[in-house]
C-alpha cells in the first residue's frame, strides 16, 4: 500500500488531543459538607465502574475517528499490481523471442530453434495469442498478436540465421513493448537462444521485464564448443611496389577447451592462392598467428581472403576478408621561376625536399620552370605546385584551369616574386591578392606569425591530438595580404587576422593558396618556416589532401558505419553490394561526408563520381565464442524484483497516477469515520443523561464529540 498525499501523515499528531482531554478533564473528588446525607442518592460501585469503561470507549472512538480522517486525506491505494488479479485458466498473451544471430549457425542449432518454436506454438491454448520477435543485434517483430497457429508456424519457417551479432537487451526491450499489448491478460515470455555470453554487454541490472511475467528460457547451447575460427587480420593496406613488402597477419582462435588443434592457413589475393600455406598449432582455448608477405599485387584495389581448413560446426568464421591497394607513387610537378638563392639553391629546394622525404606517401617529384613546361604534360600529374611564379603562359593557365575542374589538386604560392595584378584574374583563385607587406616597413614590427588553423579541415585533422604541432614558431618577415572571396575558407591565419592559407568551397575545392614565399630561410627571405618542425608534415598533408590519397582501412565489422566522402569534386554516390545490387547514397558535395552501414558481409564497392574503392566487411568475430551465460542469470538481470515492483507505487507516470486516483478506498475510510462519529455522539449523550430523580455531581453538562459535554 502507498499514499498519494503522504504529507498528511503529520496529522497523526492530533491523535494526542483526546488523550490529553481525557487526562486533563478527569473527575476529581470534592468534599462538600452536608448536615445530613439522608437526601442524597447512594450510587453503587458497579455503576461507577461502568461509567469508567464508557469513558474509555469514548476516548478510543475519538482516536479512531481522527486516525480514519488522517488516513482518508492521505489517499491510500494498493500498488502490488496495476492490473486486476489474473483468473486461473484465463487466456494468456505470449511473446516468443527467437535468436537468429550469427552464432546460431553453429551445427544444427537453427534447425533446433525452429523445432522448439513450433512446439511452443502447438502448446498454445485455444484463446491464447502469441507475438513472434526475432533478434540479433536488433529486434524485429515478425508476427503481431494472433491465435492462428498456422500463421505463426508459417512465420517461423521464413526465419533464416543472420550474420549479425547478439544483443539481448534489445530483445528484452522489444519483448516488454509487445507484452504491454496484452493488458490484464496472463503474460508469458518464451526465449529460444544459445545464450551466448558475448551478447550481454550490460554490467548492471536492467529492470525491463515485469515481475508478473512468466518466463520460459529454452537453452540450445552446446556443452563443449568445437569451433576454430579467424577473429582478426591485420594488413598494411597500401603498397607502392609490385611485390608486397608489408605483412598480412591472421589470428586464429581455438575455442575448444579439451584439446589443441593444428590447422593449415592460406592466403588468397583476387581468388588466387599466394605465398604458400602455413601450418600452425593453436593451444587449448587460445590463439596463434599466421603471417604472409612477398606476393605480387596488381595496380589498384585487390581483394584478400585468409582461410583455414577446419571441419568444425561453425564454418562462417573459417574465412576472413580484407582489401588492399597498390598505388603508383604520387606524381607531383613543381613549377617555379628557376631562381637561385644566395647559396646557389634553387627556388623550390625546401619544397622539393619535403616531398622527397615522404615515406607514408611516396612521391615522384618533377621540377620545371613555368615558361618551359608543356601544357600537354600537365595531365600526367595528380598535384601541381605553382611556387612564387610571376605569371603563367596562357596555354598553361587554361590547361590548369581545365584540370582543376576534373579533380587535379593545385597549390599556388603567392610570394615575393608573384605578380599580384595578374594573379587577381586567375580563375578559381579563392582569394583576391591585395598587396605585399613587409613587417618592419608596413607593420612597424620585426616579424609576424601564424596564430591559428582550422583543425577540422582534412589537412589538419591528423594533428588534432598532436600537442607538439604548432605553426606559431615560424617568423614571417613578409607576406601577401589577401582577401577571401565569397565561399572561400581561411585554413590558416596570420596574427592580424588575414588569411595565410585559403581554399574555395564547393565546386572550386582543391585549389589551395599560401600567402608567402617558402624558398629560403636567409635574412633576405620572407620567412624561416622551412626550418620549423611543422613545415614538413603540413605540406605532406597538403599533398595528400590535393591528391585524394585517403588512408585505406583493411576491413570493417558488420554493423559499423563506413564513411563515404565527396573528396575534392563530389558527385553521385552509390554502393555496390556483394550480390551486385546498387544502393544509391544521393549526391555528395565536395568534402561532404555520409555514412553507410552494410547489412551483409562481403566486398562492397563505394563509388563517388569517378572515384571508387573496395571495402571489406566481416561478421562480428566475437560471435565465434560460444561461452554461455546461464539463462537464469540473464533473466535475473532484466526482470523486476518484488521490491522493484512495489516501488512502482511511487507512480511516476500519468497512467499509474490515474490508476491510483481511481481507487476509492479513502471513501470507505471517510464513511467509517462518519459512522464512528455518530456512535461517539450517541454513547456520550446516553452516558451523561441523568435518570429521573437522580443527582449526579458533574463538571459540565451536555455531551458531544471530544468532550463538548462531560469527560470522564
Amino acid at each position: 500500500m502507498s499514499f498519494l498525499n503522504p504529507l498528511f501523515l503529520i496529522g497523526t499528531v492530533v491523535l494526542s488531543i483526546p488523550v490529553l482531554v481525557h487526562l486533563v478533564r478527569r473527575e476529581k473528588s470534592e468534599v462538600i459538607r452536608f448536615s445530613s446525607l439522608m437526601f442524597l442518592l447512594k450510587v453503587p460501585k458497579r455503576a461507577v465502574r461502568q461509567q469508567k469503561l464508557k469513558n474509555l470507549l469514548l476516548m478510543l472512538l475519538r482516536l479512531l475517528i481522527l486516525a480514519l480522517l488522517v488516513a482518508a486525506f492521505m489517499r491510500p491505494y494498493f500498488s502490488e499490481s496495476a492490473t486486476p488479479a489474473v483468473v486461473s485458466g484465463q487466456a494468456q498473451g505470449i511473446v516468443m523471442l527467437l535468436d537468429n544471430s550469427y552464432s546460431m549457425r553453429y551445427g544444427t542449432n537453427f534447425d533446433r530453434l525452429k523445432t522448439e518454436a513450433n512446439k511452443q506454438i502447438d502448446a498454445m491454448g485455444a484463446n491464447d495469442r502469441m507475438t513472434l520477435v526475432q533478434f540479433n543485434d536488433n529486434a524485429t517483430v515478425l508476427m503481431k498478436p494472433t491465435s492462428d497457429k498456422y500463421q505463426l508456424k508459417a512465420a517461423v519457417s521464413t526465419i533464416e540465421p543472420s550474420f549479425g551479432g547478439t544483443r539481448y537487451y534489445e530483445a528484452f526491450a522489444a519483448a516488454d513493448r509487445a507484452l504491454q499489448q496484452f493488458g490484464s491478460q496472463r503474460r508469458q515470455l518464451v526465449m529460444i537462444s544459445d545464450f551466448q555470453r558475448a551478447g550481454w554487454n550490460r554490467s548492471s541490472r536492467e529492470s525491463v521485464i515485469d515481475k508478473d511475467v512468466d518466463a520460459k528460457m529454452i537453452n540450445l547451447a552446446v556443452d563443449n564448443s568445437k569451433n576454430v575460427g579467424i577473429d582478426n587480420v591485420s594488413v598494411d593496406a597500401t603498397s607502392f611496389t609490385r611485390t608486397f613488402g608489408g605483412r598480412v597477419v591472421a589470428r586464429v582462435h581455438n575455442y575448444r577447451k579439451d584439446q589443441s588443434v593444428t590447422v593449415p592457413v592460406s592466403l588468397e589475393i583476387n581468388d588466387k592462392e599466394v605465398a604458400g600455406r602455413k601450418m600452425i598449432q593453436v593451444p587449448v582455448n587460445s590463439t596463434a598467428l599466421a603471417e604472409f608477405t612477398g606476393f605480387d599485387l596488381q595496380v589498384g584495389a585487390s581483394k584478400g581472403k585468409v582461410k583455414i581448413a577446419s571441419d568444425d560446426p561453425l564454418q562462417v568464421d573459417n574465412e576472413f576478408i580484407f582489401s588492399l591497394e597498390r598505388r603508383e607513387k604520387l606524381k607531383v610537378l613543381i613549377l617555379d621561376d628557376g631562381r637561385l638563392d644566395s647559396n646557389r639553391r634553387r627556388q623550390s629546394f625546401y619544397l622539393q625536399g619535403v616531398f622527397a622525404a615522404s615515406t607514408e606517401l611516396p612521391m615522384e617529384v618533377s621540377l620545371a620552370t613555368a615558361n618551359d613546361v608543356h601544357a600537354d604534360d600537365l595531365p600526367n600529374y595528380k598535384v601541381v605546385v605553382i611556387n612564387d611564379v610571376p605569371r603563367l603562359p596562357d596555354a598553361v593557365r587554361n590547361r590548369l584551369n581545365e584540370l582543376h575542374k576534373t579533380g587535379q589538386g593545385q597549390l599556388v604560392i603567392l610570394g615575393e616574386y608573384s605578380d599580384l595584378n595578374w594573379w587577381s584574374n586567375y580563375p578559381s583563385l579563392p582569394v583576391k591578392p591585395v598587396e605585399k607587406l613587409l613587417a618592419n616597413q608596413n607593420l612597424g614590427r620585426p616579424v609576424i606569425s601564424m596564430t591559428s588553423f582550422d583543425r577540422n579541415h582534412a589537412i589538419f585533422k591528423k594533428f588534432q591530438s598532436a600537442a607538439k604541432f604548432t605553426l606559431s614558431t615560424a617568423q614571417f618577415f613578409g607576406y601577401t595580404q589577401m582577401e577571401l572571396k565569397p565561399g572561400a575558407t581561411a585554413l590558416v591565419k596570420f596574427e592580424d587576422g588575414s588569411p595565410a592559407m585559403a581554399e574555395s568551397s564547393g565546386a572550386d575545392r582543391g585549389l589551395v593558396v599560401f600567402g608567402s614565399s617558402i624558398d629560403n630561410a636567409s635574412s633576405s627571405g620572407w620567412n624561416d618556416f622551412p626550418l620549423k618542425a611543422s613545415f614538413l608534415p603540413m605540406f605532406i598533408e597538403v599533398a595528400r589532401y590535393l591528391s585524394h590519397s585517403t588512408e585505406n582501412r583493411e576491413w570493417y565489422a558488420l554493423g559499423e558505419g563506413i564513411p563515404v566522402v565527396g573528396a575534392l569534386v563530389g558527385g553521385s554516390a552509390a554502393v555496390i553490394t556483394p550480390n551486385g545490387e546498387r544502393q544509391s547514397l544521393g549526391e555528395l558535395a565536395a568534402g561532404e561526408q555520409r555514412f553507410f552501414t552494410p547489412a551483409v558481409p562481403g566486398f562492397h564497392e563505394i563509388r563517388v563520381g569517378r572515384d571508387s574503392k573496395v571495402i571489406a566487411v566481416n561478421p562480428p568475430s566475437n560471435e565465434g565464442n560460444l561461452d554461455v551465460i546461464p539463462p537464469e542469470d540473464l533473466l535475473a538481470s532484466v526482470q523486476s524484483t518484488a521490491a522493484e515492483a512495489r516501488s512502482k507505487g511511487l507512480f511516476t507516470s500519468d497512467d499509474q497516477l490515474e490508476h491510483a486516483k481511481r481507487q476509492l478506498s479513502w471513501w470507505y475510510l471517510l464513511v467509517v469515520a462518519i459512522l464512528a462519529t455518530i456512535a461517539e455522539i450517541y454513547i456520550a449523550n446516553k452516558s451523561y443523561r441523568p435518570s429521573s430523580g437522580t443527582v449526579v455531581p458533574a463538571k459540565g453538562t451536555g455531551s458531544g464529540l471530544f468532550g463538548m459535554g462531560r469527560n470522564g
